[in-house]
């Protein structure tokens, strides 16, 4: 399991919140991997299905409403939530789990790490000039 960091702030607590609850939500997954607990793991994934949902709509309203051209951003967030699925589908559909499935966690957290860290850049470059606490 990761810990959050500051480090991986984007300028906005709306978003800092949705991120680490996407965090979170990941590690959960781990947990139910390290745990080989499919039940577990099964909702855990729904959960994280549901929290990326209602992120990229947030996103996209803050974006919004500091003029950020959200569609390339917008094709990001399908591609976490495709790899969201194509994980889920790989672990869950075999309806057993093992500590060596734990990658899959790891793959999960890096796709999320770099969504930020990269695909959030531009939208950061402009939440820089708003209040940390701006929320449309």
């Amino acid at each position: 399991m990761s810990i959050w960091t500051r480090k991986l702030s984007i300028g906005n607590r709306v978003i800092d919140s949705e991120h680490k609850k996407l965090y979170d939500m990941i590690n959960r997954v781990a947990h139910s991997i390290a745990a080989r607990n499919v039940a577990a793991l099964s909702e855990a994934f729904e959960l994280l299905e549901s929290c990326l949902c209602d992120y990229s709509s947030i996103e996209g309203r803050v974006a919004q409403a500091v003029n950020f051209d959200f569609t390339q951003h917008r094709l990001a967030h399908q591609h976490m939530l495709d790899e969201v699925r194509r994980i889920r589908g790989v672990l869950v559909a075999g309806n057993c789990v093992s500590p060596e499935d734990e990658h899959h966690a790891r793959c999960l957290m890096d796709c999320l790490i770099k969504h930020i860290k990269e695909d959030g850049r531009p939208l950061k470059l402009v939440l820089d000039t708003h209040l940390y606490d701006f929320n449309p």
